[in-house]
């Protein structure tokens, strides 16, 4: 009980204190005799609830009977300088800005050109290079602003304080959207998640072409000695932005038709004659602790020949739950003798993992080793990867 060997929130390290009696027991001291699953009732004797939700909920893995070390922070188990650096970097916060994932979600979602909504990003992620921030990074540089040379040039005084950037805005009509915010904020990149939080459509798209122009325009000023006045950028900012917004609704009765198009080819492929297709899927059911398998087996002409379902107890990860499927399939496909089998699961990081993983010391890693063995003895077997709508039938099966 002194290494960490749990799964959840709550970390790995089985928590303190304990009844006497837990200290003195090993993790095997809990299961059943020779069957890889929990003793439920001698849990519950020894340890709290809470305790004990954590230990059942903790899955188990018939293949894998020795302990091992694992770098939880990447599928394959083994630390690498660049995971750890990645785990630094968010530990410490590295970047300038931090900003929860649901404020990137709704910045990349506002009705903008791409190129408006990557400078929104580079500008909330502080890596714009303003005079200020290259002197940070010891780059001889003037300081000052290269339009107004009147203040330093930093994110701030470029898109809120700027006399061009003043004109612009108010020219855009964006001044009762922008400068309550700018009272409230000390950040762009806050002002920016405010704007792209709570704007309307229109104005989170002209407000972003406005910053695009500005930060345009000061580049012209620094490279090519060339500038527009702020009334100019303003004006432009709504023009540019209402011509990008009615070219996307020319576009759409055309992408209306790709999507059909791309929906048509979704669905369900009959296999070649001669071979069988299997779908596999996995579902997760964490109020009652339990993983769910679906799995069903076609002939050349489409027909049902075999379907089943089964379930472990436990929590495990998308990707384990969904190579656990297919295992499971694999397993009743060989005792029923059939073989020329096409496995097709609507888990990409699955396939790509049984094409490219090479080792590893997880327990994800070691149900893709199964799985490749498993490949390796029987060679008329083959794994696909299928989008989600053509799986339905396996899908519907696992959460039956």
């Amino acid at each position: 009980m002194s290494e960490p060997w749990l799964r959840g929130e709550e970390g790995a390290w089985f928590p303190s204190p304990q009844v006497q009696g837990a200290y003195n027991i090993t993790v095997n001291e809990l299961m059943n005799t020779n069957v890889k699953s929990w003793n439920k009732e001698k849990i519950e004797s020894i340890f709290p609830l809470h305790i004990t939700n954590r230990i059942l909920n903790t899955p188990l893995f018939d293949m894998i009977e020795e302990d091992s070390l694992i770098w939880e922070d990447n599928i394959h188990g083994q630390y690498s300088v660049k995971s750890g650096y990645k785990l630094m970097s968010n530990a410490a916060g590295r970047s300038d800005v931090v900003v929860q994932q649901c404020g990137w979600e709704r910045l990349w979602k506002i009705h903008a050109p791409p190129k408006a909504k990557h400078l929104l990003w580079r500008i909330c992620k502080g890596c714009l290079p303003t005079r200020t921030r290259l002197q940070e990074r010891r780059v001889l540089c003037p300081l000052s602003c290269p339009l107004c040379v009147q203040s330093n040039e930093d994110d701030w005084h470029i898109f809120f304080e700027c006399n061009d950037s003043v004109q612009a805005t108010a020219a855009a009509g964006l001044d009762s959207l922008i400068t309550p915010r700018i009272q409230q904020q000390t950040r762009v990149s806050d002002v920016i998640m405010q704007v792209c939080s709570t704007a309307n459509q229109q104005e989170a798209g002209v407000f972003a072409m406005l910053l695009w122009l500005l930060w345009n325009n000061r580049n012209n000023c620094v490279w090519n000695d060339t500038r527009e006045s702020g009334r100019s950028l303003g004006f432009k900012a709504r023009l540019l932005w209402e011509e990008w917004a009615a070219v996307q609704q020319v576009q759409q009765p055309t992408e209306s038709i790709n999507q059909q198009q791309q929906q048509q080819l979704h669905s369900w492929n009959k296999p070649p004659v001669g071979w069988y297709k299997c779908n596999v899927d996995a579902g997760f059911h964490k109020e009652v602790n339990k993983t769910s398998f679906g799995w069903c087996l076609r002939d050349h002409e489409g027909s049902i020949i075999v379907a089943g379902t089964n379930w472990k107890d436990g929590i495990y990860s998308i990707l384990e739950g969904e190579t656990l499927a297919l295992l499971h399939a694999m397993k009743e496909i060989v005792q029923r003798g059939f073989s020329h089998v096409i496995f097709e699961t609507d888990s990409m990081g699955m396939v790509n993992a049984i094409q490219h993983l090479r080792g590893g010391y997880s327990e994800f890693s070691s149900l893709i080793c199964h799985v490749k063995n498993t490949l390796l003895l029987y060679p008329n077997f083959v794994v696909k990867f299928i989008k989600r709508q053509a799986n339905m039938v396996a899908h519907t099966l696992a959460r039956a």
